[in-house]
């Protein structure tokens, strides 16, 4: 089954490597770490990194990667996030 809609859209340009993946499971997983950069240079050398290190509209700074289950998931900056307003969701 594939999704639609407007939010669905949204996902596919923020994370383009989905736009040809089917859903079967709809969820976000992500990890807060200390050192952005050096976990994802430790990713890196093992799996792909499917969207690099960026900040959003929030000022978040994360990348994601996938897995080997071909999961895609989202790695933040701690301390960023618990200087948002996202905190209250942490």
């Amino acid at each position: 089954a594939r999704c639609s809609g407007p939010r669905w859209a949204d996902l596919q340009t923020f994370l383009p490597v989905l736009k040809n993946t089917p859903v079967g499971f709809a969820g976000m997983f992500y990890m807060g770490v200390d050192d952005l950069q050096g976990v994802r240079d430790g990713i890196a050398q093992h799996t792909e990194i499917v969207k690099d290190i960026s900040s959003d509209h929030t000022g978040q700074r994360m990348f994601y990667f996938r897995d080997i289950d071909g999961y895609v998931i989202g790695v933040n900056e701690k301390a960023a996030l618990e200087a948002s307003a996202l905190s209250k969701y942490a």
